[in-house]
């Protein structure tokens, strides 16, 4: 029961953070007055408070309280805090940031998967594929079959680094996806890059693989860019 107070705390204080409630800086309440407003023991805000110390969202020093870090110091391939951004809706700058982060990781991964990748993984990344092609008609299913095959793709690569960084690159990953799949029709435009991507693997084409990866990141990033135009010139006429 501890651990669920502990859990949910952590959320909903790295949420209320995240949201901007709190500006860098600025301390948080003493513990006393969070642990009523939050219902729980001044135990249970303690610990939450030192698991965002950990992600970098909060300092905690003598005499000042517990302050709220700047962004730039946030763990931002810890996938809570990274859905905790998400929640509030991210900015255009987050998010092409992101692109630049995909620009210099995956290509590489995917030249090292044709090279590196075993029969089994070959087999996962085309069972991926087809687990795409049949859920076009469902974004929800789409955006998750979309990121299983990237992320299939990522450790394909054999490179500890990157497989380690699997768990923060796909919460990153379904960020992009997300912007990118409420633009009506673009699921279906990108099938066939996808279907590229995983026959170069299965074939060890590498530049034919590095060319449908980067294909992809461009086409969203074209994507991405006219969505937040969009979202400006909307916000701009009321």
């Amino acid at each position: 029961m501890s651990s669920n107070f502990h859990a949910s705390t952590v959320d909903r204080l790295g949420t209320w953070i995240a949201a901007g409630n709190v500006a860098p800086g600025q301390v948080l309440k003493v513990e006393a007055v969070l642990a009523e407003e939050l219902g729980v023991s001044r135990t249970v805000i303690r610990e939450a408070i030192k698991t965002l110390v950990a992600k970098g969202l909060l300092e905690v020093g003598p005499k000042v309280g517990t302050r709220v870090m700047p962004m730039r110091s946030w763990n931002l391939f810890d996938p809570q805090v990274v859905g905790w951004l998400a929640r509030k809706g991210l900015s255009q700058g987050f998010v092409m940031d992101l692109l630049d982060l995909r620009r210099t990781i995956e290509p590489m991964a995917v030249r090292w998967a044709c090279d590196r990748a075993t029969p089994e993984q070959i087999a996962q990344i085309q069972a991926a594929y087809e687990a795409l092609a049949i859920s076009v008609a469902d974004k929800g299913d789409y955006n998750l079959a979309d990121r299983r095959f990237h992320e299939a793709v990522l450790a394909a690569s054999h490179n500890q680094f990157i497989e380690q960084m699997l768990p923060a690159l796909g919460a990153l990953l379904a960020v992009s996806f997300e912007v990118t799949s409420a633009v009506p029709g673009e699921l279906g435009k990108t099938l066939p890059l996808h279907k590229e991507l995983a026959d170069a693997i299965a074939t060890r084409d590498a530049a034919r693989g590095v060319w449908a990866c980067m294909t992809l990141i461009e086409q969203a990033a074209v994507v991405i860019a006219g969505f937040f135009a969009s979202q400006t010139a909307a916000q701009t006429a009321e």
